[in-house]
């Protein structure tokens, strides 16, 4: 498993990249209630679709939340997302 961000991270089996993201089990009637697990995002063949996946969930998130945006703050927040899997110097 390669981490990513303290969010994302991918793992890999035979066949495809798995995008997943670190989060915490919030039923409070399961018994695994608070533990950190590894919640499949998206499976891509390519190493490159896999880091796109994330700035798709980035951008769904932002969309997805409760306040009024314009276009020019989406294309600011893809932008961001963009130079950040950028910096990681990939070369891929």
């Amino acid at each position: 498993m390669v981490k990513v961000t303290d969010r994302f991270y991918i793992n890999a089996n035979s066949n495809c990249y798995v995008l997943q993201e670190k989060t915490k089990v919030q039923d409070s009637k399961s018994e695994n209630y608070g533990k950190e697990i590894y919640k499949d995002l998206g499976y891509y063949t390519t190493l490159e679709n896999c880091l796109k996946g994330i700035l798709k969930t980035v951008t769904r998130e932002y969309v997805n939340r409760n306040e009024e945006n314009t276009i020019k703050e989406l294309l600011m927040q893809i932008k961001l997302s963009n130079d950040f899997l950028e910096s990681l110097k990939l070369n891929i």
